[in-house]
């Protein structure tokens, strides 16, 4: 456990990687250098009230923050020229260091189901998530909402390991580049991803194989009923659902494989594909969710509870924007968001190393209590232990009801 006391000291820890950062800034003329802009939105992700560039401004001078800045003040016309050249890959360094040593502190939880447990350890979760921009940001897209409103939104790609919460790869898509498309530049051999039906694109599909039709990497995809734009799974073999299976809510199970209706554009391998059809509940009516999958030795049951666990990034985009306040943003250019998306995962991750809870509203809460210098992260941890527990007793009582209501329904 670390020793208590101000934010700084947390912030000392990444010395050698800020030096780093100052290092690779080669303009002789340049006044603001990206160590001092992390360090600016690292001590400003804790105060809520610092949302914006002219607050930032207002918050470098403060003693707080000259405490850590080699610049006097850092001014928001230079801030927001600054977001523009930033590199922001170059903070994917601090994040890998702290992600190893989280995984070196942290227990292997198992979920009591031996093979799910294993593949949770492989399995990422990719999504996008909406942020709302003005329509001068010239990479937002114009999209038009449930209610028929257009509004003008920008996007980031994540890449969410399911067993950490910790993001992999955050990506500001090219202007007009789809999350498919985006997601194929990210993809590593050896996972298993997770996609819901935004994804549907043959060519992400052939993605996970090499030239030679060789397995690269495996996922389960949610695809929409076939017809029309959803291709149909040709020449099934159906296979024997089990008693699990049953019990897991999946109506069918069979092994086929896609054919495009335009083989010149459309490149699809001549791979084996899984359909496993799963009972769910949509808008409080029965339906059907169609997963796809390249997994074809994992028990069926198994197939339709890994996809559930695609909502881990939903919860991590809602955490994100409700609990840590990156609900807006702050910068037109692409790379300035991305630059203060990678330092709120980061601020995260000290979080969880400097506490050993997983990020809540409450942590971040108290958090900021020590950020603002107004406690100290011994004065914090006895508060953030009861309310864990407390937490754990709610989500305990929860379940019990859940399954006595179960049990009194069949």
């Amino acid at each position: 456990m670390a020793r208590a006391g101000h934010w700084g000291e947390y912030v000392r820890l990444l010395e050698k990687f800020l030096k780093q950062l100052r290092s690779e800034d080669a303009h002789g003329n340049r006044k603001l250098f990206l160590d001092d802009v992390f360090v600016a939105y690292l001590l400003a992700f804790f105060n809520p009230t610092i949302r914006s560039l002219r607050t930032i401004e207002d918050f470098s001078q403060t003693v707080q923050a000259q405490k850590h800045l080699s610049i006097r003040k850092i001014t928001r016309s230079t801030l927001s020229d600054f977001n523009q050249l930033a590199d922001p890959e170059r903070l994917q360094p601090i994040l890998d260091a702290l992600r190893r040593q989280l995984a070196r502190k942290s227990k292997r939880q198992s979920i009591g189901d031996d093979d799910l447990d294993e593949l949770l350890q492989q399995t990422v979760a990719v999504d996008g998530t909406f942020l709302p921009a003005v329509a001068e940001v010239a990479w937002a897209m114009c999209n038009t909402n449930n209610h028929g409103a257009k509004k003008h939104r920008a996007r980031v790609d994540v890449h969410l390991p399911v067993s950490t919460w910790l993001p992999e790869a955050i990506v500001i898509p090219s202007p007009g580049q789809s999350e498919a498309d985006s997601a194929i530049e990210r993809l590593q051999p050896g996972r298993i991803y997770l996609y819901d039906r935004g994804f549907m694109s043959f060519a992400l599909l052939a993605a996970h194989y090499d030239d030679t039709h060789a397995l690269q990497s495996h996922f389960v995809a949610r695809y929409r009923p076939a017809g029309g734009n959803s291709p149909t799974l040709r020449e099934v073999k159906s296979r024997e659902l089990t008693e699990k299976d049953k019990a897991a809510g999946v109506l069918s199970d069979g092994v086929g494989h896609f054919k495009s209706s335009n083989p010149s554009r459309h490149r699809v391998p001549r791979v084996q594909l899984r359909e496993v059809i799963v009972a769910c509940e949509e808008k409080g009516k029965p339906s059907q969710l169609r997963l796809i999958t390249n997994l074809l030795d994992v028990p069926a049951h198994v197939i339709a509870m890994l996809y559930r666990y695609r909502w881990q990034v939903e919860l991590f985009f809602r955490w994100l924007k409700s609990s840590a306040n990156f609900g807006h943003l702050i910068s037109h250019a692409s790379e300035g968001v991305q630059t203060h998306f990678y330092v709120a995962v980061i601020a995260v991750l000290l979080m969880y190393l400097h506490t050993g809870y997983r990020p809540s509203k409450y942590l971040f809460a108290l958090m900021g209590q020590v950020g603002r210098g107004a406690a100290t992260l011994e004065e914090i941890l006895p508060i953030l232990r009861e309310r864990e527990r407390q937490n754990e007793l709610a989500r305990q009582s929860a379940a019990r009801r859940s399954e006595k209501k179960k049990q009194q329904s069949t």
